[in-house]
């Protein structure tokens, strides 16, 4: 099963959503409050064989004078959904543009609508619909079960045991014999119990340990069945998956979610619909990456294979999560205010998208960018960015969802466009000893994206070092010094001033008087060695350099440094 397309109305925080996920993988960011879990709750609201209670809290601003009206339209159906018994006559045609029809034609893929509706009597109704029949059928929570739908929000540990509806419980089928041997345990108690006997129970167990060890869950000593006493009275609820003598849902939590996520998933044969709430939540990051990898390979093998491949939505807060699962999955959540309208944006063009997850991913969990041109913009912007919350009452940038992301050099200004048709706010921030193209120049004033320079061919090096006192000079030389080696400094030094070691070793404001050449030129030449030898190349580097670069700003308030690095905060605290 997959879901061509979304559609809610005055659901929680959200009054309208409309989507097409267009993809079998598709990972949801965005800022708190965007409508990520919201997605995920009105998809499982829907498709769900579970019976949901809704109150007024479930209603866009508590008013229930408005129906809840959540439709989702799923293709890659199964023979026995599209069966005359259940609702062939209620099938629709999904185009490949992505258009939805009632009567479909032979290039369209069968897809069915369900509706949910509840009104002010809180009664959630489920039907499934299509314009051409006369009155929409209901569908009862037993076909709904036929969707295919896996949800892991927190820790569902009630699918780590064979209670009722737990998935264990289906996968084992006839329990006739265990409830024989637990009228036995009550009396004997649990080491007579001998669950792991039990065929059913001990194959159950097996596989969910296969299941759960193919996604990445810690297994210690092999899954078994297990009685848990003093849980009240003995039934299949009191069965649990053990792994030796403990039971599962004692384990690590995210060997629990791994496990529970297993177990749901193994269930379902013909493509499962799997949602993931923060798929990072409880695990560690080289977890993430196998847990998301395994995920992908079974949908790939399925795809092989010719089998339905189902399709896997899940929401992350995590760079790690959103490497692996790339940038052809991205889906950016956004919610307007007042309107709360959600919309889900797809990159447009994911190579400068690709580009920022390698230099700078978690950016795109921020909500204002500042595009720096590279490491040594990077570097200085943040080591300048950390003497700004006392002048904006103690608030750093961060608590506004700003962000100074690496624009790898030329790739800067298709990043930022990039980032903006996705909604972030951005703005780019770079040297002017190259002018920008007329084409990147044009595309960003287009769209209104403000860029940061120095101006008059400046680059950040000749930025600083142009109005350093010496006092700052001293400070940046002996920075260089100590990151770089003093020797290698000092050799460049010497060859490019023509002076001494001798004189290089006198503090900074003796220079000039050993020179043979004024200040402003001595400092020119410092600053062009500083470029060609890419001392602040590194933003570690740079970042240390942050501070005198501040200084240096502070005390030439009309250099160019200081009016761009004005700008650039006041754009960040806007």
């Amino acid at each position: 099963m997959q879901i061509r397309h979304l559609k809610a109305e005055n659901f929680r925080g959200t009054a309208t959503l409309e989507w097409a996920p267009g993809a079998a993988f598709c990972c949801l960011i965005g800022p708190g409050d965007a409508g990520k879990s919201t997605v995920l709750d009105a998809i499982e609201a829907v498709l769900s064989s579970r019976w949901f209670s809704f109150g007024e809290h479930d209603f866009h601003r508590g008013d229930t004078a408005k129906m809840i009206v959540i439709e989702v339209t799923v293709g890659e159906l199964s023979k026995a959904l599209q069966s005359d018994e259940r609702f062939g006559l209620y099938v629709r045609g999904w185009t490949k543009a992505g258009a939805l029809r009632d009567e479909p034609e032979d290039d369209d893929e069968a897809v069915l609508t369900v509706r949910l509706s509840v009104d002010a009597t809180l009664e959630p109704v489920w039907q499934v619909v299509c314009d051409r029949a006369d009155e929409p059928r209901t569908i009862s929570n037993r076909d709904r079960a036929l969707f295919g739908l896996v949800r892991l929000a927190g820790d569902d540990a009630r699918h780590l045991g064979w209670g009722q509806g737990s998935v264990l419980s289906r996968l084992t089928g006839d329990s006739d014999e265990a409830a024989v041997r637990l009228a036995a345990a009550y009396k004997a108690a649990r080491d007579s119990a001998n669950l792991g006997e039990i065929e059913s129970l001990a194959k159950t167990a097996g596989a969910a340990e296969g299941f759960a060890k193919g996604l990445g869950a810690y297994v210690e000593a092999g899954y078994g069945p297990g009685l848990e006493l003093g849980r009240g009275s003995l039934s299949l609820g009191s069965i649990a998956l053990h792994d030796g003598g403990v039971p599962l849902r004692l384990a690590g939590l995210g060997t629990r979610r791994l496990a529970t996520l297993a177990i749901q998933k193994s269930a379902i044969t013909e493509g499962a619909i799997v949602l993931v709430d923060e798929i990072e939540h409880g695990l560690e990051p080289h977890r993430v990456m196998g847990a998301i990898s395994q995920l992908r390979g079974d949908q790939a093998r399925a795809a092989e294979e010719k089998r339905p491949i189902g399709q896997v939505l899940i929401t992350t807060h995590s760079e790690v999560a959103l490497g692996e699962a790339g940038a052809e999955s991205l889906r950016v959540c956004r919610t307007t205010r007042p309107a709360r309208v959600t919309t889900i944006i797809k990159p447009g063009a994911p190579d400068p998208i690709r580009a920022l997850m390698r230099f700078a991913p978690r950016a795109l969990f921020s909500r204002r960018i500042l595009v720096s041109e590279g490491n040594t913009e990077v570097g200085v912007i943040n080591g300048v960015r950390e003497f700004w919350p006392p002048l904006h009452g103690g608030i750093p940038i961060e608590h506004l969802g700003g962000f100074i992301a690496d624009g790898n050099g030329s790739q800067a200004p298709q990043i930022a466009l990039g980032l903006h048709g996705l909604g972030y706010d951005i703005a780019v921030f770079r040297d002017s000893d190259t002018d920008l193209s007329a084409e990147d120049a044009a595309a960003l004033g287009a769209q209104g994206i403000p860029v940061f320079e120095y101006g008059s061919g400046l680059d950040v090096e000749h930025a600083i070092i142009s109005v350093a006192s010496d006092a700052q000079m001293q400070r940046l030389i002996e920075h260089l010094r100590v990151e770089r080696g003093a020797g290698k400094i000092d050799d460049n030094l010497r060859a490019a001033l023509g002076m001494t070691a001798e004189e290089l070793a006198q503090q900074f404001s003796m220079w000039e008087l050993n020179s043979t050449l004024d200040a402003a030129e001595l400092r020119r030449r410092i600053a062009d060695e500083c470029t060609s030898r890419k001392w602040l190349k590194d933003q570690r580097i740079a970042r240390g350099a942050g501070p005198i670069a501040w200084q240096v700003a502070a005390e030439s308030p009309g250099s160019p440094l200081a009016q761009t690095f004005a700008a650039a905060r006041a754009w960040l605290y806007a």
